[in-house]
């Protein structure tokens, strides 16, 4: 919001506003226009407030343009630089530059001289996509942290001049924030853990799949982009790709029809072996696809004590364990609508996301009423 009163740098105004048609990303380039605005009611903006987004427009430019620089000079710094005996940077060399300041402090054993060499030219792209009309959000995690880095060094500018502002730019150009949990040490290893994410229901790679694009609409430079290294979750939701197949994975009619089940072979040898030394009981299913019809009625009918419990499973591929996750819905049923005829459980993950797992990659489940009662507790104390 502007403010009159608050002392400014002409000069630097006088940048920004030079700079401020640069940025023509669709997403943030109606800043500073009455156009394309939708209904703003009785408060639209005043032109003062108007001439505050077309300066940050230009505080977004200038902010890409420093970063650049920045990492030119920072490829130029450590390129003749040497590492640490045990192969680490050093952090006397390392700790003004770019991916020092910006980048999740808990990798930077990661972050070597290709690493930097990535950084540029993906801030080069990111720069020419802020500027570029047909653009889309940033590509790649790595993108989203400079785009990130940007926007606070964008403020930080409008700051320098003086000029007080309300808008969020990452609320308009960046698809969400998960990219922050990679700062906080508290998530250390959820990197390695891909289902845990998917039940987050968010996407966060080791540092390698920091570069591979979200989807294949998304476009990273092709100096540094890399392939999905990311091990496949065992969950089947991911086949359903459109309303009309999802629309199929609720209807009783398909997902349980009458027809004889497939089984439900372990899905790995380590699925094989847990089964083999889970002892089943009143309160606790194992699977056995031995006998995998009268198995799965057995799973049916304990399914029904409660709605939720613990499910002992292989998370993903070549996870080489099996674990127990308190979940707050399961659903066993006993074909899938697409792909490989095969029965598998609805199930509702603690963090609220559905995944559909399939029978072969689960140990045991118990249930346990308690499980959906702080589920629900939790979550109804945050109701407003």
């Amino acid at each position: 919001m502007w403010q009159p009163d608050r002392v400014t740098d002409p000069a630097l105004i006088q940048l920004l506003d030079d700079l401020a048609d640069r940025a023509r990303n669709p997403y943030i380039a109606y800043l500073g226009s009455p156009d394309d605005r939708g209904d703003w009611g009785d408060n639209p903006p005043s032109d003062a407030d108007l001439l505050i987004e077309r300066r940050l427009l230009g505080a977004v430019t200038l902010a890409a343009i420093h970063i650049v620089d920045e990492c030119i000079a920072d490829i130029q710094t450590i390129g003749a630089a040497e590492m640490d005996p045990d192969g680490a940077p050093d952090p006397e060399i390392y700790a003004d530059t770019f991916v020092w300041n910006y980048f999740p402090p808990r990798f930077r054993p990661s972050y070597d001289q290709q690493f930097f060499a990535k950084i540029l030219v993906s801030a080069v792209k990111v720069s020419h996509d802020l500027a570029n009309p047909k653009s889309d959000r940033p590509a790649c995690i790595a993108e989203e942290i400079i785009v990130n880095a940007i926007c606070k060094y964008a403020y930080t500018l409008m700051d320098e001049a003086g000029l007080d502002h309300d808008v969020s730019l990452e609320d308009l150009i960046l698809d969400d924030t998960n990219f922050e949990l990679l700062f906080s040490d508290d998530m250390d290893g959820v990197e390695d853990d891909p289902a845990m994410q998917r039940s987050l229901g968010m996407w966060l790679p080791p540092v390698e799949g920091w570069f591979t694009p979200f989807n294949t609409d998304r476009v990273v430079h092709p100096y540094a982009e890399t392939d999905a290294t990311t091990p496949r979750v065992h969950d089947l939701y991911h086949l359903l790709d459109s309303d009309e197949l999802r629309a199929m994975s609720r209807k009783p009619d398909v997902v349980d029809a009458p027809a004889p089940i497939t089984g439900f072979p372990p899905i790995s040898e380590v699925v094989h072996l847990a089964r083999q030394t889970t002892n089943a009981d009143s309160e606790t299913w194992v699977a056995d696809d031995s006998d995998a019809e009268h198995s799965y009625r057995a799973l049916v009918e304990i399914a029904q004590v409660a709605k939720s419990g613990w499910l002992t499973w292989e998370p993903h591929e070549s996870a080489d364990v099996v674990r127990s996750d308190a979940v707050v819905r399961f659903a066993p049923h006993r074909h899938y609508p697409v792909g490989n005829d095969q029965p598998w459980a609805e199930v509702a993950m603690t963090g609220g996301v559905i995944m559909h797992i399939p029978l072969s990659a689960i140990v045991s489940y118990r249930p346990d009423p308690a499980i959906y009662e702080r589920w629900n507790s939790m979550y109804s104390s945050l109701e407003p």
